[in-house]
């Protein structure tokens, strides 16, 4: 799952971002689904539900569209290419938003774990056994050290959110 292209001018919940869940079947494509989250909301959680398939998922992150964001409950793989820098993190959030988002994204983040797969390093937050989770992200890294769910997803989104904008 990923999000997708937004203009800047939507942050502060002034539009819409693409959220781009793919089902794979081993390497194939099976089916996708896309809703549009509140960029800088709080509506991607409610969206992810109603989009989502209830399998393992895999997450490019916590955040999307912004700082919208889902905690995942269960059965998912959040990943990260790099380690987020916290310092900068919380300071965007302290800066933009007087809410709990910043205790539970910075909660996410705090715990991630760094895996070495065959492509480099990811970082992991999950609920599965970590060497399963491990197994599962690079039985899909085909051309680079993202998961093709995700690369998909994130492909998927870029194309939607920039269409979205020229409409």
């Amino acid at each position: 799952m990923d999000d997708g292209y937004f203009p800047l001018r939507y942050k502060g919940q002034r539009g819409k971002a693409p959220l781009v869940v793919t089902l794979f079947d081993g390497m194939r494509l099976k089916d996708l689904r896309i809703g549009l989250i509140t960029v800088d909301g709080r509506d991607a959680r409610d969206v992810f539900s109603q989009i989502n398939w209830g399998v393992i998922t895999m997450y490019d992150g916590i955040t999307f569209g912004g700082f919208n964001y889902i905690i995942p409950e269960r059965n998912f793989i959040v990943v990260y290419g790099n380690k987020p820098n916290l310092e900068e993190v919380e300071k965007a959030l302290r800066a933009h938003f007087q809410d709990d988002r910043g205790r539970e994204i910075m909660g996410v983040l705090e715990r991630l774990t760094r895996i070495e797969t065959r492509w480099g390093p990811l970082y992991l937050y999950t609920d599965l056994d970590l060497a399963d989770a491990r197994r599962i992200v690079e039985g899909y890294q085909v051309i680079s050290k993202y998961p093709e769910p995700i690369r998909y997803a994130h492909v998927i989104g870029r194309a939607v959110g920039m269409w979205r904008e020229k409409s």
